[in-house]
C-alpha cells in the first residue's frame, strides 16, 4: 500500500492510495468521518439569556463549533467554556473563554446578535467524542474515488481542529489500532 500526497487546494487536501482495495479505503474514509475524535460542546448551563433565541437553538449553534484539541488532552478530560457579552453586539465563538489556552474555536462563527439591553451568560463544557457519538464530532467531510485497480484518490477537507494531513493521520492510527485489538482477540481464541 502507498499513499501520496496530490496536492492541497482551497482546504481540500488530495491523496492517491495505491495498490489497496475497497476495504481500506472505505476503512481510511469512515475512520476520518466518524472514528477519530474530535473537541466540541456537550453540556450547556445557560446562566442568562435574553437574546432572540430559544436556549435550545442557542446551544445547538454553540454545540456545532469544533475546538483545536490542546496536547495531551485525553478522552476523560474536559474543556470548560464561559461566555458572558452584553448587546449590542455580534456573538462569535471567539468570545468564549475556554480554561486551557490552547483550545480555541476552529472557525469563529456568529453565536447570536445581541441589541440593546439584551444579556447572555453561559457556561459549557467540551469533550473529545467522534462521528459515531453524534454529527458534530465529524472529522470532515471525505471522499474517494477508484481511479483504476487498486488505486483511489481521496479528498479531504477537515471540519475539525485537524489539519487534513492530521486527520489523515489519525485515521491511520485509529484503523491501525483496530486492527492491532481484533488480531489480540483473535489470539485469545
Amino acid at each position: 500500500m502507498k499513499l501520496e500526497k496530490v496536492e492541497e487546494d482551497n482546504g481540500v487536501l488530495t491523496v492517491k492510495l495505491e495498490d489497496s482495495n475497497e476495504a481500506v479505503a472505505n476503512s481510511l474514509r469512515r475512520a476520518m468521518m466518524a472514528r477519530v475524535p474530535t473537541l466540541a460542546v456537550k453540556h450547556i448551563d445557560v446562566v442568562k439569556n435574553e437574546s432572540g433565541l430559544f436556549d435550545e437553538i442557542l446551544a445547538n449553534r454553540i454545540g456545532q463549533v469544533p475546538w483545536t484539541i490542546p496536547q495531551k488532552f485525553d478522552e476523560e478530560d474536559e474543556l470548560h467554556l464561559a461566555l458572558k457579552q452584553e448587546g449590542p453586539t455580534s456573538v462569535t465563538a471567539e468570545n468564549m473563554q475556554a480554561d486551557n489556552d490552547e483550545a480555541e474555536p476552529v472557525h469563529d462563527a456568529l453565536i447570536v446578535e445581541l441589541k440593546e439591553d439584551q444579556d447572555i451568560e453561559l457556561e459549557a463544557t467540551a469533550v473529545l467524542q467522534n462521528g459515531r457519538d453524534h454529527a458534530k464530532h465529524q472529522g470532515g467531510t471525505v471522499g474517494y474515488e477508484k481511479l483504476g485497480d487498486g488505486e483511489f484518490q481521496f479528498r479531504i477537507e477537515s471540519t475539525s481542529g485537524y489539519t487534513n494531513e492530521e486527520l489523515l493521520q489519525k485515521a491511520i492510527e485509529v484503523v491501525q489500532e483496530e486492527l492491532e485489538n481484533a488480531e489480540a482477540s483473535a489470539d485469545e481464541l
